[in-house]
């Protein structure tokens, strides 16, 4: 998903933030005016992020 341009200000944006499974953008930031996006998600990224569980290690 890419943002071209602020809806603000009309500046190119930069990514903010990257989805934590496939790394795409999901939300960006106004170069100028700081303007912030709404978080883009991906919904199967999401279910995928949900069920993934960390091992679960033993402490001796």
């Amino acid at each position: 998903m890419k943002m071209d341009s602020c809806r603000k200000c009309g500046i190119e944006m930069d990514v903010n933030q990257t989805c934590s499974v496939c790394r795409e953008p999901i939300k960006f930031k106004c170069k100028k005016c700081h303007y912030f996006t709404d978080e883009q998600i991906h919904s199967t990224c999401k279910l995928v992020d949900m069920n993934y569980k960390q091992p679960v290690f033993d402490v001796i």
